[in-house]
């Protein structure tokens, strides 16, 4: 009886299937060239297309030497990881598409609420306070808020003292240094304090009204439309106003 010897190891058919390799070396066998041809044409090997080929090995080996049992059982367990790897990512894509449109549904009903965000620019109403916080780095001795209008003119001063370390809330009741009510619009707020011996910068999160919401699509990010301050994304919201 004449017998064929399998023409391709089972380390390159794993190789194969596991790189995506549309390369495939012919072999004797017909079902192993249809496997190639289909694997050339679709530029990947899926599943069917190893099975095919380890039949076509198996159907191919020489009966006075088959192959080896632990070699086989190896390489079923590589084709099972694989496999169980790209069921894996296909269910991660899917969870990452559900959990960012939950995510933009939850956003929506913040429309018409404020919300405080990491900005410099004080969206003011034109009545009533408007608070803000700050975030101080280290104890210090003095907190000092600057407000200025659109031009960059100076409008009010605020001392705030001493502060421990940590979040600071603080208040401006829409008026200049001369007690004069101002009008509706943008004001910038600059924050500062002595640390380790300098004059620093602090940060500050300020409110602003939510007027509506996008969504990008599959994997992009949900973003806030803010009046007066342009879009934000939903992760930079600190606080919600009550």
């Amino acid at each position: 009886m004449t017998t064929t010897s399998a023409t391709s190891s089972n380390s390159s058919i794993l190789s194969q299937y596991a790189i995506g390799n549309n390369t495939a070396s012919s072999t004797t066998s017909n079902a192993s060239a249809a496997a190639a041809a289909t694997s050339a044409a679709t530029q990947t090997l899926g599943e069917n297309d190893f099975l095919t080929m380890m039949m076509a090995q198996l159907k191919s080996q020489d009966p006075l030497n088959p192959m080896d049992n632990s070699a086989f059982v190896a390489q079923l367990a590589q084709f099972s990881q694989v496999s169980g790897i790209q069921n894996l990512n296909t269910t991660m894509t899917s969870l990452s598409q559900n959990m960012t449109s939950n995510q933009a549904l939850q956003a929506s009903s913040l429309i018409g609420k404020q919300v405080y965000v990491p900005t410099s620019t004080a969206v003011y109403g034109g009545s009533g306070p408007l608070a803000g916080q700050i975030t101080v780095p280290q104890a210090t001795s003095s907190v000092a808020v600057t407000i200025a209008d659109s031009s960059g003119n100076v409008v009010k001063h605020i001392n705030l003292g001493s502060q421990a370390a940590g979040s600071t809330p603080f208040t401006w009741d829409g008026t200049n240094d001369q007690g004069t009510a101002l009008p509706a619009g943008n004001y910038s707020v600059a924050v500062t304090a002595p640390i380790g011996g300098q004059s620093t910068q602090l940060a500050t999160a300020l409110p602003a009204n939510v007027n509506s919401v996008s969504f990008t699509g599959s994997g992009g990010a949900v973003q806030l439309n803010l009046q007066g301050l342009g879009t934000v994304a939903l992760t930079s919201v600190q606080q919600i106003a009550q």
